[in-house]
């Protein structure tokens, strides 16, 4: 009998601990796939060559959690990001050497819209360090997903 209780009783009681308190959490939002940006015409600047080339580039987003891979102009660019409710963030470190101001980092910074159908994303992309460029407003639209595609 008393090694019914240690062998059955005790793990179940441990399990029934760990399903209790997992009760609350709640996964992130769905952000993976690929993303069409539309952005006005940046202004003329120093880094509007390179917002402009960002602007115009596809969008993909690879999502593991809150942790984000994102990726512009067929992988050319590729930044680590994270997702914080329905805020992403990513940061695109030395995306253009040759940039005029600053460093050339870019700084990605959006708000999912989940209740839109596809979902959307509202944001500025900015070069980090220039003060003479003003971010580049944009919004994206998720793509859908190829038929067949089960991943």
């Amino acid at each position: 009998m008393l090694a019914y209780i240690f062998l059955v009783g005790l793990p179940l009681l441990g399990l029934a601990g760990i399903l209790k308190s997992g009760r609350g959490l709640k996964a992130p939002f769905s952000v993976d796939g690929a993303w069409k940006i539309e952005a006005s015409a940046p202004s003329a600047s120093p880094c509007g060559n390179l917002l402009s080339s960002i602007s115009n580039a596809p969008l993909s987003i690879s999502q593991s959690g809150k942790s984000l891979v994102v990726t512009v102009s067929g992988g050319t660019k590729t930044a680590t990001g994270t997702l914080d409710g329905k805020i992403i963030n990513a940061q695109f470190a030395g995306a253009d050497q040759s940039s005029a101001c600053g460093d050339g980092s870019l700084a990605l910074s959006a708000t999912l819209d989940p209740l839109a159908e596809p979902r959307t994303l509202s944001g500025t992309l900015s070069v980090e360090g220039c003060a003479s460029c003003a971010p580049l407003a944009f919004r994206a639209v998720r793509q859908p997903k190829a038929p067949g595609n089960t991943r």
